[in-house]
Parts: C-alpha cells; sequence; structure tokens
C-alpha cells in the first residue's frame, strides 16, 4: 500500500503524526469510568488514515463508510474528533516567515481560490467576477524554489488580490523585503511586470520591458508549484462540499499536512 498517495504522506511521516496525536491523547485526564462502554470500532491508525484519505481525495464521507464498513455519521465523528488533534500536533510546523525575511530571501506572493457551494452565506461576497464562480481568496508566499512559506488566512472569493494582500496584513508584513508579484499587486513595493501603456508616448511595450517581463515571468513561475502542491489536498482544488464556516480551519489544517509533508520530498512510502 501506497500511504503516500492514499495519505498524502509517506509511511514514515505518517506514523510520525500518529504518534504525536497519541502523546496528546494520552496526556490529557482519563477519569476511570468503570467496565462497560461501546468499543471502538477503529483503531487510531485506521482513523488516521480516514481523515487524511477525505482530504487528500476529497471523496465523499459514505464511500469510505464502505470500504471499512462503518456507518456515515461515525466517519463524520472520527473528521470532527481528528481535525483538531492534527492541527495541535502540527501546530509548529509551518516556516518562520520572519528568518526567511532576516535573511533577505527574495519572495513571491500570489493568490489562488478554494471554490465554495453557492449557498445563502455566500450567495453576494464569495462571487468572483474574474472567476465566475463562489470561492474563497487565499493569498500565498513561495520561495524561489516553490516552497510556500505562508499561507494567509481566507477572504471572501469578490477580494481583489491587492485588496485582500493589505486586509490579511501580508503588505505590512512584507513591506521592508523583496518579493515577485504579477499585475495584482500594482501600487505594492513588489516587482511586478511592465503593462502596455506604463511608458508615456507609447501604446507598447519596449523590448526592454518585454525582456524583462519575460525573466520575471519565469522566476514567478515557481509560486504556481507552491500552489500546485497545496491543491494536490483535493478538498482544495474542488468545491468545498463541507459546512461553510470550517473552511478557515479546514484551510490551516491542510496547509499545516503541506509544511509537514514538505520535510519528506521524495520518500517513496
Amino acid at each position: 500500500m501506497s500511504y503516500k498517495y492514499s495519505t498524502g504522506l509517506p509511511l514514515t511521516k505518517f506514523m510520525e503524526l500518529q504518534n504525536r496525536i497519541q502523546q496528546i491523547l494520552d496526556s490529557r485526564p482519563n477519569p476511570h469510568k468503570g467496565p462497560g462502554g461501546r468499543p471502538k470500532v477503529l483503531n487510531l491508525h485506521q482513523q488516521l488514515r480516514i481523515v487524511l484519505h477525505l482530504l487528500r481525495h476529497n471523496v465523499r464521507q459514505a464511500f469510505i463508510a464502505d470500504q471499512y464498513d462503518i456507518s456515515q455519521p461515525t466517519v463524520s465523528r472520527i473528521y470532527r474528533t481528528l481535525m483538531p488533534l492534527i492541527s495541535m500536533a502540527l501546530a509548529l510546523e509551518a516556516p518562520d516567515l520572519k528568518e526567511a525575511l532576516t535573511r533577505g530571501e527574495s519572495l513571491i506572493v500570489d493568490g489562488t481560490d478554494v471554490r465554495v457551494r453557492k449557498h445563502r452565506p455566500a450567495i453576494k461576497t464569495h462571487y468572483s467576477g474574474k472567476k465566475k464562480w463562489h470561492c474563497v481568496n487565499i493569498q500565498v508566499v513561495t520561495t524561489l524554489a516553490g516552497r510556500a512559506l505562508y499561507i494567509g488566512e481566507p477572504v471572501p472569493g469578490r477580494m481583489h488580490d491587492r485588496v485582500a494582500f493589505t486586509h490579511t496584513g501580508m503588505e505590512q508584513l512584507l513591506t521592508e523585503s523583496p518579493y515577485l508579484a504579477d499585475l495584482g499587486y500594482q501600487g505594492t513595493s513588489g516587482l511586478i511586470p511592465y503593462k502596455k501603456g506604463h511608458r508615456p508616448g507609447t501604446g507598447e511595450l519596449i523590448e526592454h520591458d518585454q525582456l524583462f517581463n519575460k525573466e520575471l515571468s519565469k522566476h514567478r513561475a515557481a509560486v504556481e508549484r507552491g500552489n500546485a502542491h497545496l491543491k494536490n489536498w483535493k478538498i482544495l482544488a474542488e468545491v468545498y462540499r463541507g459546512v461553510f464556516h470550517e473552511l478557515p480551519a479546514v484551510i490551516r489544517i491542510v496547509s499545516l499536512l503541506e509544511f509537514f509533508r514538505d520535510n519528506a520530498s521524495g520518500s517513496k512510502y
């Protein structure tokens, strides 16, 4: 069995995460309840596999229930129980953005979206005229090597990247640091491409501007790799079907899992 495909983590990382969660459970008070009680249908190993499979492949809970010969409500309880534990176990996995800024490392900023269902709380606020669907906007900071360093809190899909960049506090955070961006970040201190009409007296780009834009695009391609790795967790790549107000927590946990996974790149199992 390939754990890397089914859960998104190689076996060594999966077991490390399982051990961390077990330590959290063991540290909690467990008052003696006496004999009786319903035994657990699945052990922690199986439960963790279920949750990661849901996040990685975004399959229906009823499908998972059929695979493990349990009920869909049982899958739902396992999911809601383990998600906070995964968050606690990986709380320190996020890279230190301030350390990267101190080193003067060049960064790339871009926005990506997570589609949501058309439902009453998001009919107007989360409709993106650019994308033509309902979504939330996430601002992502990556290195020139395509490694994600920071993933911002989601904002309504109708919010422009430039506004979201300021609204999430990322513009202030990166004020004194060099970073690359696209034309959606005009007015920031980022290095952005030239556009037609930028130079007075001409409506076309001069040769210097074209060469500059070409080189900038080569470096900015790394942010697309960072976004692609994040979207490999299909719960963020496809239409989010879960409870709407839980989406920020889901994005945060998936981000931590991706940071955790990134430290194990190249591991086969």
